[in-house]
């Protein structure tokens, strides 16, 4: 029986190795693609953040070639004796006449670089995105849009924000009064708004994960 034991043992070790290699050869390969597939994940994670960058700086430039331009919303547009539209519209005439007549801001026609309407025309009103020919005279004009206040047209004068901008205004205004306690946000109310659309995709506020957290919240 002894000698039976011995030759017992070698003839299922000898089963049992080529399970043994397979294991083995299994096992290493799968670390190998455990290496392969976290290099490929650094590699997503750093791609991801040069996207991010490469977004925000597009997005900032875009931002910035508005520097110029503002909007002008609830503008009645000119009608004839019997109250059709008068065709083409002249947008550059409108907008001076608000300059001029209402916010008391003298421009001319070689102030403004140009103007056309945006949007759809509603109950006899447009909306007019207008190009200065310099930040300077933009900035007049938006300084002065407190003279709009109260006035029967309902017209009122905002910035020429990039689509991005105005989402994160419509996301701060859907938060709860804890968070945005003056309930409507504007793109001029605060200096810490300014800052979190002048960050643009990069929030670097501390309010940042509590303006998340706050419309999560608000969602569910």
């Amino acid at each position: 029986m002894d000698q039976v034991k011995p030759k017992i043992i070698e003839i299922v070790d000898d089963r049992i190795q080529p399970y043994i290699d397979t294991i083995t050869q299994n096992k290493d390969a799968l670390i190998l693609q455990e290496a392969e597939m976290k290099k490929q994940s650094d590699e997503i994670k750093s791609l991801k953040s040069k996207l991010v960058k490469v977004e925000s700086r597009i997005e900032e430039q875009e931002q910035y070639s508005r520097r110029t331009s503002l909007r002008f919303h609830n503008v009645p547009v000119p009608t004839d004796n019997n109250g059709a539209v008068i065709t083409p519209i002249d947008t550059d005439d409108l907008v001076l006449r608000i300059c001029n007549k209402k916010l008391k801001v003298k421009l001319n026609i070689f102030d403004i670089g140009r103007s056309h309407p945006i949007g759809e025309m509603k109950d006899g009103k447009i909306s007019i995105i207008v190009r200065f020919l310099s930040y300077r005279q933009r900035n007049m004009v938006f300084s002065n849009k407190k003279q709009l206040k109260n006035n029967l047209d309902k017209i009122f004068i905002a910035e020429n924000l990039t689509k991005h901008r105005y989402d994160l205004i419509n996301r701060l205004n859907t938060l709860p009064r804890d968070y945005n306690p003056d309930k409507r946000a504007t793109t001029h109310k605060t200096n810490q708004f300014l800052l979190i659309l002048a960050n643009s995709l990069h929030f670097k506020l501390h309010r940042r994960s509590a303006i998340i957290q706050a419309s999560n919240e608000n969602e569910k």
